[in-house]
């Protein structure tokens, strides 16, 4: 009775063994879950419109307001920045995908992104830093240009009309190893060292609109008709 006994309780343990060994093999073999991976990072990227303006005003450290113009047309980009008393910078260049990194002759720097409504950026000139949020703006307001004689004007209009401009013209004594024009070969500090800061700034006079929206203006007493900036302009 006891060996019966005793042989039944072992088959008992053996069908039990056997059940618990196949569930745990049943579980590896069917257990194919892969972690999860992280989406890839996409990066959006916000166009410009086929033709645009924008402006802002942007306070300087010394307490001047330095004010800046944009012009977008396709790839094409001009812009201007003066504080309206001694000092401007003018950029030519492309745009890519909504972004802009450009420099200018005497090498000030503009670097901006469109985000879709406004054109956010930072230009250095003369070594400062301005950042600016820059709205479009559209009616008389944009960048203007004019010249006579040599003397060249220009100017940042805001929508209310309301201008900041600078007059050049030319440059002072003391530059004549450097040709203003072809400046490639020269370091960034022979250019703001040499010739940027020999050039003859100063405030450009008032710049006006008529009833049917044309400007008019003056540069020393001659009366010009200044020219609306767009993305395709570029100073000779």
């Amino acid at each position: 009775m006891r060996k019966t006994t005793r042989s039944l309780l072992a088959a008992v343990g053996a069908t039990m063994a056997f059940g618990t060994l196949s569930g745990c093999t049943s579980t590896s073999t069917t257990d194919t879950t892969t972690p999860a991976q992280p989406a890839p990072e996409t990066t959006s990227v916000v166009a410009f419109p086929a033709t645009a303006r924008y402006m802002a005003d942007m306070a300087a450290p010394d307490g001047k307001t330095m004010t800046i113009g944009v012009s977008v047309d396709g790839a094409e980009v001009a812009a201007y920045a003066c504080n309206g008393i001694d000092d401007e910078a003018w950029f030519f260049g492309n745009q890519t995908d909504g972004a802009i990194d450009l420099k200018s002759r005497f090498r000030d720097t503009l670097a901006a992104d469109f985000d879709g409504t406004d054109l956010v950026g930072t230009v250095r000139m003369n070594d400062v830093d301005y950042t600016f949020t820059a709205a479009s703006v559209s009616g008389v307001a944009g960048m203007y240009t004019a010249e006579s004689d040599g003397v060249r004007a220009s100017w940042v209009v805001r929508p209310d009309g309301t201008a900041t401009g600078v007059q050049f013209s030319g440059f002072a004594e003391g530059n004549r190893d450097f040709d203003p024009f072809h400046l490639d070969e020269f370091s960034d500090f022979d250019v703001r060292n040499n010739v940027r800061n020999k050039r003859n700034l100063s405030p450009a006079g008032p710049i006006e609109f008529l009833p049917d929206g044309r400007p008019q203006a003056s540069i020393n007493g001659v009366s010009v008709t200044p020219t609306l900036v767009t993305g395709t302009f570029r100073l000779g």
